[in-house]
């Protein structure tokens, strides 16, 4: 007699989400601010009445004419908003703000310097000891300081479920240990992949092989370097995390404010480790200097991979010319247009639900994809979703009966207070999206691409429509804090 013991059950495969955007309380999508002006403008009409029927309908037509464009919603953003992004758009391409040239034809510098929110930043070399030595990027007018940390993830193949689930966890620790990171305003996680000529590959090979090489060994590594470059690209993952100046230290010079940046490196390195990211290494300047001379001129992308020793500086970083459009950016040898997210994915996500917006696109020159994260302090985090709970509690309960968005909205505000409430973190977060080509004409393409890719993760992205310099300039390793250098508020 024989018995044949039963299969195991397959492991489950864990899902995530839970996060919602915030919508203050109000009546016909006014919020608490516009609820507050729309009672202040009821009250005003009535009393006009004392004094004339005309003046009280002349009060009630101005208050309709404010209301209106704060009650209509266009991609998340009030009709005034939009408004006041175009007109900021003309004042500036009026100003001729949109243009940028540099170098011995320009008026305004001799050197390549970059361009837009990047224009005064430096970067500072620091000697930490035990990293050796990193690069700190300093934005003089926001105050903030920016150091880089390049990974090498170790992948999800061949990996069990239960290791990807370990890695996330470990993650989610990272991230609510930023808000316990004093002076910390934005880490930005950005994974860029550009098509590879088989120049590190060639170098790698040249500078490990053993001069007593055996001759077939010496003909097959020739074989694997002359065709490997066909189909291969490099994916780069880096790290940005930026701090200002704490609020009892703003004496503090940029060169001691690096120095205490660089001392709290350690403690980040075994999160980001235990998270999958491999081996941890902060960028040194060269680094950072050769990161943003490629972004901004493809082209010469190459010829760095080719040249490791070229020394290059900051203020030479930047492009020779650049022109800004409503929908894209044309920087040297490249066209780039950037896409921010919408709205996150409704529903519940996998850990490999962001693979196929991260993988490499053949028929791009670059593509970066960062998720960027603002973490709240607990303080901020425990009003934050007691005041969010309120909120959802007041727009399901504002309706007869309650539509099936407010429930779950209601639902994920109350467990968003309760996980708050038993030590977690709350950070908002965005993600941008920059794809690079040769020429204007091919942007239709590279919209396609990433559209479906998008798809592919779920997530409703749009053209940062009149601010294509500033996305393009927050994908890169500078620590550009987006809303700090908003005219428009969002």
């Amino acid at each position: 007699m024989t018995t044949t013991a039963a299969p195991p059950n397959p492991p489950q495969q864990r899902a995530y989400g839970n996060w919602r955007r915030g919508v203050s309380a109000g009546l016909f999508g006014l919020g608490t601010v516009g609820t507050l002006i729309m009672f202040g403008l009821a009250l005003l009409t009535v009393l006009m009445l004392a004094v004339s029927l005309l003046a009280a309908l002349v009060t009630a037509l101005c208050g309709a004419a404010v209301l209106v464009p704060l009650a209509v919603r266009v991609n998340g953003r009030t009709g005034l908003q939009v408004m006041a992004a175009r007109f900021a758009w003309w004042r500036g391409r009026s100003r001729r703000q949109h243009l940028y040239l540099s170098g011995v034809a320009s008026k305004v510098t001799q050197t390549h310097q970059l361009p837009g929110i990047l224009a005064r930043s430096q970067v500072y070399e620091v000697e930490t000891g035990r990293s050796g030595r990193i690069g700190v990027v300093v934005i003089p007018q926001s105050r903030h300081y920016t150091v880089t940390l390049r990974c090498y993830p170790e992948g999800m193949d061949l990996v069990d479920q239960s290791a990807i689930d370990a890695r996330v966890a470990h993650l989610a620790a990272w991230l609510s240990n930023l808000s316990r990171e004093p002076g910390l305003v934005q880490a930005a996680v950005t994974v860029e992949s550009t098509p590879d000529p088989g120049t590190q590959l060639a170098t790698e090979v040249d500078d490990t092989m053993s001069p007593e090489a055996p001759e077939l060994a010496r003909r097959v590594l020739a074989e694997v370097v002359r065709s490997y470059p066909a189909g291969s690209a490099t994916v780069e993952t880096r790290v940005s995390l930026t701090y200002t100046l704490p609020p009892n230290r703003r004496q503090l010079s940029h060169e001691d404010m690096c120095r205490e940046v660089a001392a709290r490196l350690p403690n980040l390195h075994s999160g980001l480790s235990a998270a999958g990211a491999g081996g941890v290494r902060p960028m040194m300047p060269r680094s950072l200097v050769r990161a943003v001379r490629a972004a901004y001129d493809p082209g010469v992308g190459i010829e760095l991979s080719r040249t490791p020793d070229l020394d290059l500086t900051w203020e030479n970083a930047g492009p020779v010319s650049a022109r800004e459009s409503w929908d894209y950016y044309r920087h040297d040898s490249g066209v780039s247009r950037t896409w921010g997210m919408v709205e996150a994915p409704r529903g519940v996500t996998f850990a490999n639900t962001f693979a196929r917006l991260t993988d490499p696109d053949p028929q791009l020159l670059r593509k970066r994809v960062s998720l960027i994260y603002r973490p709240y302090s607990p303080a901020e985090s425990a009003k934050l979703v007691e005041s969010d709970k309120r909120d959802a509690r007041f727009n399901a309960t504002k309706k007869a009966q309650a539509t099936a968005r407010d429930l779950a909205d209601l639902n994920a505000a109350e467990q968003a207070a309760q996980e708050e409430a038993s030590g977690a973190g709350v950070v908002r977060f965005t993600v941008l999206v920059t794809a690079t080509v040769s020429s204007v004409e091919q942007l239709d393409e590279a919209t396609r691409i990433i559209d479906s890719r998008a798809a592919e993760a779920r997530l409703m992205l749009r053209p940062m429509y009149g601010a294509q310099a500033a996305t393009f300039a927050a994908t890169l390793p500078t620590g550009v804090v987006l809303p700090v250098h908003a005219t428009v508020p969002f």
